[in-house]
Order: C-alpha cells, then sequence, then structure tokens
C-alpha cells in the first residue's frame, strides 16, 4: 500500500513549479501505478497553453475558478470547484485564472504516469515517456 502524507512531499522533488502553476506530484511512474496524481494551483494572472501530446489527463478542480478555452473550437468552459475536464483527445487548450482571483486547485491525473520532474516545453507538452 502507499501512503504519503503531503507534507511530506513538499518542498521534493515532487513539488514542481513553472509560470503560472505549481503541480506537487503525489504519485509518479516510480509508484508503479500505471497513472500519475498531481494537486496543482493555476495561479492567478495565468494563462496557460497546453497540449499534452504524449499523455491524456482529467483535472478535477477542488476551489477557486476559472475557464479552460478549447483552441481549436474557441469553446469555453468555466471549471469551479466540483467540475471536471478531461482534454481526451491531446486538445490543445488554455487555462486561464482572473487576476486577483484566488487559485484555482486541481487533482490531476495523467497516463501514461509521469516522471514527477517534468515541467511544460515551449508547445506546452510534456516530453513523451521512455
Amino acid at each position: 500500500m502507499i501512503v504519503y502524507d503531503k507534507a511530506e512531499l513538499t518542498g521534493t522533488a515532487r513539488d514542481a513549479a513553472g509560470p503560472g502553476w505549481t503541480s506537487l506530484r503525489l504519485l509518479v511512474r516510480s509508484d508503479g501505478m500505471g497513472f500519475s496524481m498531481t494537486e496543482t494551483e493555476v495561479l492567478p494572472g495565468a494563462v496557460l497553453r497546453l497540449e499534452y501530446k504524449h499523455h491524456v489527463e482529467a483535472c478535477y478542480c477542488i476551489s477557486g475558478m476559472g475557464m479552460v478555452r478549447e483552441v481549436a473550437t474557441g469553446a469555453e468552459h468555466i471549471i469551479k470547484a466540483g467540475v471536471l475536464y478531461a482534454p481526451n483527445a491531446h486538445d490543445q487548450h488554455e487555462v486561464h485564472v482572473p487576476a486577483g482571483a484566488a487559485p484555482l486547485r486541481l487533482i490531476c491525473v495523467f497516463s501514461p504516469a509521469l516522471e514527477g520532474t517534468e515541467v511544460h516545453g515551449p508547445d506546452g507538452s510534456y516530453a513523451a515517456p521512455d
């Protein structure tokens, strides 16, 4: 059985960040589950353009409010506590959080699993797994 306390992971190599986001990697590839799970915050004022070319992702909002825009269609979806979004077709998307708002807090699941130290490349994706 795997049991982690968030406090024990904070400040370790599993505690990743980049411009406009932080992500605590709760489960990673080395845990052997076949998927990874993160607690991610998108920070106020952030606009993240993402496209997970090598992964699928599902995000469940636990607090805050923001918007996800599908780049291909322009469709916009309000994200707030209790809402899940999943770019299941490797959709290019943007996550927006208004300046002055609370961070958008998400629990995210990735398949295949993340190593745990990834940061987004210039195209908004993570590198292909080995």
